[in-house]
């Protein structure tokens, strides 16, 4: 209990950080109505083309469905590059005599940046939602919490990912590259810019065994198109690739403090 009191109050102390810059929050993050505005004129277009049903989604559904892709993709904190940095400038030397796990501790911090970013984006999300194409009408509120649970294992299973790519730095000196790969991914296989419904079949069922799915395309799916069999199906592959995620982090993390070499600080 006392292990997860620290990592609890680090979380409380990171969400009182980042509450004092909330309106930084919604300034930066309000670009999200030109992206879902222009998400509009495109699917308006397409629609107007291939006839009012596409992927099984309605225009109304696709673009309730890109809001909530985009929420969750917005929702991440820094967590790539705050690593990163601490291992290349030897920061990380300084933590290793401390009473927590550096994984964990990296993760209840980003808490709350992650949770106001969440509420932020989620806000203006509803908003031009209803603005641009009215509410969505087939969401009951009692599927509420399976949706909201099954973003936040999204934006979890995203956290421990970054983390883990993060951590190639006790290796590899510039990895960048590994973060501008995985996003890209996310952006395709993931389904955040289009279901993954609407790739080649073989693509499709590549893209559903892989964990990039589980992080956007899952949880705005649910929204869009609820059923518990299907919030059953995605909450066993979120579960499954969340465990699988903390537990590989940890295991470079080991790895990497074991043949740590600091070259500065």
């Amino acid at each position: 209990m006392k292990k997860l009191y620290k990592y609890l109050f680090v979380s409380r102390i990171s969400l009182s950080n980042n509450l004092v810059y909330v309106e930084n929050f919604i300034v930066r993050n309000f670009f999200l109505v030109f992206i879902i505005y222009i998400m509009l004129m495109l699917w308006q277009n397409i629609y107007g083309q291939k006839g009012d049903v596409i992927a099984g989604l309605s225009l109304r559904q696709m673009i309730w469905y890109l809001i909530v892709t985009e929420i969750i993709t917005l929702s991440r904190s820094d967590v790539f590059n705050e690593v990163s940095v601490d291992v290349k400038n030897g920061n990380i030397a300084y933590m290793l005599n401390k009473p927590y796990s550096y994984v964990f501790y990296c993760f209840s911090n980003s808490l709350g940046e992650i949770g106001v970013k969440l509420i932020t984006n989620a806000t203006i999300g509803l908003i031009i939602g209803v603005l641009y194409v009215g509410p969505l009408i087939e969401f009951k509120l009692t599927q509420l919490p399976f949706v909201v649970l099954s973003i936040l294992l999204g934006i979890c299973i995203n956290f421990f990912i970054h983390i883990c790519l993060s951590l190639t730095s006790f290796w590899v000196e510039e990895n960048s590259a590994f973060y501008w790969i995985y996003s890209k991914l996310v952006f395709t296989l993931g389904g955040m810019l289009i279901p993954i419904e609407m790739f080649p079949e073989w693509i499709e069922r590549l893209a559903r065994r892989l964990p990039f799915a589980y992080i956007t395309y899952g949880p705005a799916r649910l929204v869009v198109d609820f059923s518990l069999s299907n919030f059953a199906s995605v909450l066993a592959f979120q579960l499954g690739y969340l465990l699988i995620f903390i537990g590989l982090s940890t295991f470079i993390y080991r790895k990497g403090v074991r043949a740590l070499n600091v070259n500065g600080g």
